[in-house]
């Protein structure tokens, strides 16, 4: 299969207010297509979440990651298999302010309206990134929302009373992160959400699709990512 295509846009009324977003685009077809706002984890747009948008492009959408770090650091990619680099994600992720994060996602989504598409949008996060994924779907009218593993979520299920569309969570059973007790608050809160649906991985822990990463569990991962493209193309295509 051809190559996605790859650009990087800007996002914002001016100057002084604006940031980037990687794109990757379909190669195959000239056809509108739906979009999906990719949503970082702590390490910024690195090249992960960047092959998380190649993948959706792969599959037909048009993937859009913004940098929601550049109020701190434009720009900045980190791994977390280095030491210094991963000491420096949890510290962006403790000055990260999630009401401005959730700001700049709608404002990509608004942005979205000048890109050549289908005009149906959903999101996908990862860590950070997924309990963004669910802020989106408690405070936009993003048409679908997928998170994986995402962090904090139990704090703010009253949210979830204002969901109007389908929104996604893949949970990591042994995620150190969403301890036991975190996860049967989220079970607890959202079970009965007709827009949610919640999926457990036995036996994973955090960051269990991160090719690469210290947990990555292959037959899980495809496992919620057949899930995933699935639930975008029953509520996007």
């Amino acid at each position: 299969m051809p190559d996605p295509i790859h650009q990087e846009i800007v996002i914002g009324a001016d100057e002084d207010n604006s940031f980037t977003a990687h794109m990757s685009l379909p190669r195959e077809t000239t056809d509108p297509a739906p979009c999906v706002i990719v949503i970082q984890e702590i390490f910024g747009v690195n090249d992960g979440i960047r092959e998380k948008c190649d993948w959706l492009a792969e599959q037909g959408f048009i993937a859009i990651a913004p940098d929601l770090f550049w109020r701190i650091e434009p720009g900045i990619e980190l791994s977390d298999q280095v030491p210094e680099e991963l000491e420096r994600a949890f510290e962006l992720f403790g000055l990260f302010d999630v009401e401005q994060g959730l700001d700049d996602l709608k404002a990509t989504l608004e942005a979205i309206n000048t890109i050549e598409s289908t005009g149906k949008v959903g999101c996908m996060g990862y860590c950070l990134g997924g309990k963004m994924a669910y802020l989106m779907a408690c405070n936009s009218d993003i048409k679908a929302s997928i998170g994986y593993y995402g962090v904090g979520i139990e704090n703010i299920l009253a949210d979830a009373n204002n969901i109007q569309n389908p929104l996604m969570l893949h949970i990591a059973e042994k995620d150190g992160f969403v301890p036991p007790e975190a996860q049967e608050k989220i079970q607890a809160g959202l079970d009965d959400n007709a827009h949610i649906t919640l999926h457990f991985y036995e036996g994973v822990d955090h960051a269990f699709t991160r090719v690469g990463g210290d947990n990555y569990e292959p037959k899980a991962g495809q496992i919620a990512d057949n899930r995933t493209i699935s639930f975008l193309k029953e509520n996007l295509v």
